[in-house]
């Protein structure tokens, strides 16, 4: 009964356009408060809420997809990504995808992916006779990549929060990504065939050569990001600088089109957004230790046992309960709320960190593509200037593909989730 009237207390806070990070302290402060605990308690867990080395990963992937964003590196992946797709019915949609799946290994946000695919391909789509709505409903679904093939801001979050190694949750989110990528170019190619979306152009092994080459720097970074996490060379936060600094250097002398001036902007940008990350997760952190102190988790726990759930019931459980949560909260506060009560079940009932953290991070990619609050899907509908309903209406499809992908994971973890891992030793 506790759990359940702070859980509304916390809600009618976000509903009436309170501050998530403000909502949340102002739960443990009444918490605490009810406990007799002293309120030093809230300053000290606000700080230590972001003492993690983990967790320096965040801003600097954060300013690295930035980077990668406004150095207009998009542009090269979108020509590679033609040449490989091009040939298909609706070649655009499915370069799109493509794109984003490049996109994926260096953004590690999906409104970076969003903002950066979205701005260089969804007019040229427009253009050539794709609707609208199906443009921007490719556009926002495709970006869920972002947050599943590693690098993953999500990931970070989550692996420093709950305990569970970064580098295991990135390799987790291989086999996946790449599956949900190639499910969702399959749902693309479909429903271009039914609205005879036109071919872009045959495949040529020399024009392929020759975006690869103009794009081989932009896709060395995921590479070296992956390879030196996978291969023990660096930690996640160790890549995740390595990242910044070869974003810029690439964008800078390479490409040269990262000038001073943009770079400013763009550290001022990330230094907002990560801002806003690190408060909230903060925040969290208070509210979670309140938690924690009070058990509330405990209520949680004891219907569980009860009635005896099986791991695969227990996780479609919890996704239902995240996804539903996801129409109406962002990720981050969807994390922080709902995470810390259900964890402390994965060990009663065996289930693996790293496929539970697996689960969570795709009802967040879930959640962001699903009304009324959708971070990538409100991103998309101002780029593709489409209304919000039709946007919805035709990501229909790609969101079903989405919760199959979602399914899959659940029933077969050993193989779509920890076999990178374990292959990995990690």
């Amino acid at each position: 009964m506790t759990l359940l009237l702070v859980l509304c207390i916390l809600l009618g806070l976000i509903g009436f356009g309170v501050p998530i990070a403000v909502a949340l302290v102002s739960i443990a402060i009444g918490i605490f408060w009810a406990a007799d605990v002293d309120q030093l308690i809230v300053a000290q867990r606000l700080y230590r809420g972001v003492q993690s080395f983990p967790l320096l990963a965040v801003p600097l992937f954060i300013l690295a997809g930035q980077i990668m964003s406004r150095s207009g590196i998009s542009g090269h992946l979108i020509e590679f990504a033609k040449t490989l797709v091009g040939q298909m019915r609706g070649g655009l949609a499915a370069v799109n995808v493509v794109t984003s799946m490049f996109f994926a290994g260096m953004s590690g946000t999906s409104m970076s992916d969003t903002a950066a695919v979205g701005g260089m391909i969804i007019d040229p789509m427009v253009k050539r006779g794709y609707s609208r709505a199906f443009t921007g409903a490719v556009t926002a679904a495709s970006s869920t990549i972002g947050i599943i093939i590693p690098p993953s801001v999500p990931m970070v979050i989550l692996g420093a929060y709950l305990g569970i190694s970064t580098g295991a949750l990135f390799a987790a989110g291989l086999i996946s990504g790449v599956l949900l990528g190639l499910a969702l170019i399959l749902a693309a190619w479909i429903i271009s065939i039914r609205a005879g979306y036109p071919v872009e152009q045959k495949f040529a092994l020399g024009r392929a050569a020759r975006a690869f080459l103009s794009a081989l720097p932009a896709l060395t970074m995921p590479a070296i990001i992956l390879g030196g996490i996978l291969g023990g060379v660096f930690t996640p936060t160790e890549a995740s600088a390595v990242a910044v600094v070869y974003g810029a250097a690439v964008g800078m002398f390479y490409y040269r089109t990262l000038t001073p001036r943009l770079l400013y902007r763009t550290l001022c940008e990330a230094a907002v957004l990560s801002g806003a990350v690190m408060l909230v997760t903060a925040a969290a952190h208070v509210m979670g230790f309140a938690f924690t102190y009070e058990r509330l988790a405990e209520s949680i726990l004891r219907p569980l046992a009860e009635l005896d759930m099986s791991p695969v019931a227990f996780l479609i459980l919890l996704s239902a309960i995240m996804i539903v949560a996801g129409t109406f909260l962002d990720g981050i506060a969807m994390i922080f709320i709902i995470v810390p009560l259900f964890f402390p079940a994965t060990e009663m009932l065996g289930i693996d960190p790293v496929h539970f953290g697996m689960v969570v991070v795709l009802c967040w990619g879930i959640g962001q593509q699903t009304p009324p609050v959708g971070a990538a899907l409100f991103i998309t509908a101002v780029i593709a200037k489409v209304d919000m309903l039709s946007l919805t209406r035709a990501n229909l499809p790609f969101i079903a593909v989405m919760l199959l992908m979602l399914l899959a994971v659940i029933l077969f973890p050993e193989t779509l989730v920890l076999s990178v891992p374990r292959a990995l030793g990690l």
